[in-house]
């Protein structure tokens, strides 16, 4: 990633989404040893959320293969914003995953509209950024 991707907010929210995925591990592994859960669906749990954060940390390395953009036209403000979008969504997709951790930690039992809330925000980020990011587009064309 090039050094101008990177400012402060961006390496505490990296930092973040780091710990929160570390806790992530510990608590399955928590409550796999805990409540007595197979190996194997603790072992899967765990392998998809590092699967997909590792491929969203790549979509953050490379953003212009989030829209197939040449490399130039994935510069200036069109790069800025698409990687704000897949940190934004590792950001939630991270934490969306740690509330019910936590809550079968704790024995709490949180609602099954939980799930598609999460999505809905990841939807909404994902279309939000990706109309600025054609609206930049089409700014850059005229």
């Amino acid at each position: 990633m090039r050094r101008e991707d990177w400012s402060v907010p961006a390496l505490l929210a990296e930092a973040v989404c780091i710990l929160l995925e570390t806790a992530y591990i510990g608590l399955q592994i928590y409550y796999g040893v805990s409540f007595h859960v197979a190996p194997s669906r603790v072992f899967m749990n765990i392998t998809a959320s590092v699967l997909l954060y590792a491929a969203l940390t790549l979509l953050a390395v490379y953003p212009e293969r989030i829209n197939r953009l040449p490399q130039e036209l994935c510069t200036g403000r069109v790069r800025v914003l698409s990687i704000r979008m897949v940190r934004l969504i590792r950001f939630v997709f991270v934490a969306g995953l740690m509330i019910p951790c936590v809550c079968d930690v704790a024995g709490l039992q949180i609602q099954e509209a939980y799930s598609i809330v999460v999505m809905a925000l990841i939807f909404v980020i994902a279309v939000y950024c990706e109309a600025r990011i054609i609206m930049e587009l089409r700014k850059g064309k005229k």
